[in-house]
């Protein structure tokens, strides 16, 4: 299975729009402009997905729907708080075995969460949280689920780079 960590694209500040609820932070014009052109880059590259789950907060909502639009993904979206920016590596890791017969999943979430999550993919440790930027993706190859750690990075990319190969 191929799968894509992305982390959600620039969101409006605490309190900005009288949203005082982190849950209801949307994302930003900015972020919106800044996730469709990282997306081409994804298309770029040929990703597609057979999945796509996100974190119940409004932001990582909308990015999943900007992504899942760009890679031309037709199922409906699912929800999975263990996305959540708290959310224990271990709890994602159990609800990743749902996916089983996939060939490739994009999750959408937050860090420290997915930086955690790649960290003890790759690691087998959870003790450093990897740095996703806002709108950043990385491709790891599972072999067999449930995940057994180590796995293969494919690649991971900065939000920039992205658009980069969105413009070619």
């Amino acid at each position: 299975m191929n799968l894509y960590l992305l982390r959600h694209g620039i969101a409006e500040p605490l309190g900005e729009s009288h949203q005082f609820q982190d849950s209801r932070r949307a994302l930003t014009p900015e972020g919106r402009k800044k996730l469709g052109d990282a997306g081409l880059g994804l298309r770029t590259l040929g990703v597609e997905v057979d999945l796509v789950a996100a974190s119940p907060l409004l932001r990582a909502q909308e990015t999943a729907e900007i992504a899942a639009k760009l890679l031309e993904y037709q199922e409906p979206l699912e929800t999975w708080e263990e996305l959540t920016p708290a959310s224990l590596v271990q709890r994602t890791l159990e609800r990743l075995q749902s996916c089983q017969g996939k060939e490739s999943v994009l999750l959408v979430g937050h860090q420290p969460h997915l930086g955690y999550l790649a960290s003890y993919l790759l690691f087998g440790s959870e003790s450093v949280s990897l740095d996703f930027k806002k709108g950043g993706v990385c491709a790891i190859r599972i072999e067999r689920v449930p995940v057994q750690p180590p796995v293969e990075l494919l690649w991971m990319l900065p939000p920039r780079i992205l658009r980069l190969l969105g413009e070619r």
